[in-house]
């Protein structure tokens, strides 16, 4: 089941999604009512060295600057924001380190441009092998998990609660 059909007929997707996009591609021109954002984890999986060496700061300010960018586009629009998922593959202690920092900082990104985040990471945490292939790829246990946790933000924006 994909999110935007569990929101009726009256609903029109712009899908903009692209496997393995990272956030240098992600368009910002978009708008919508609802917007949903699943990004960050391939800029970790390509720039893992880059982080593990330097810290998350340009990561940070580059998701922060594409939240903004968004926002700014479309100041009335419930932003969904996803955080990354652990792999289904072991980190090592310093990996692990770094993903749960990322999440934070997707987390005060989140909160700085008056998103919502979908909590990704907690949901799939100890179903990676149900929810993921290849490690990295949602399967579509995974991918219909990421749409109830956008359908749950979305019914809580609609009835206030």
């Amino acid at each position: 089941r994909q999110f935007h059909k569990s929101l009726g007929s009256d609903w029109e997707l712009r899908d903009r999604t692209a496997d393995g996009c990272r956030m240098p591609h992600v368009p910002t021109d978009v708008q919508g009512d609802v917007i949903t954002l699943t990004i960050g984890g391939n800029d970790l999986l390509w720039n893992r060295e880059s982080y593990l060496a330097g810290g998350l700061e340009p990561f940070a300010e580059e998701h922060l600057q594409l939240l903004q960018s968004i926002r700014s586009a479309n100041p009335q629009s419930l932003l969904i924001v996803g955080d990354v998922y652990h792999p289904d593959s072991e980190l090592t202690d310093a990996e692990l380190t770094a993903l749960c920092a990322a999440n934070q900082l997707i987390q005060a990104n989140v909160q700085k441009v008056g998103a919502s985040l979908a909590p990704i990471y907690d949901t799939f945490r100890g179903n990676e092998q149900r929810y993921l292939c290849m490690q990295i790829e949602p399967t579509l246990a995974g991918a219909a998990a990421i749409a109830g946790l956008f359908h749950g933000i979305f019914e809580r924006s609609v009835t206030g609660t």
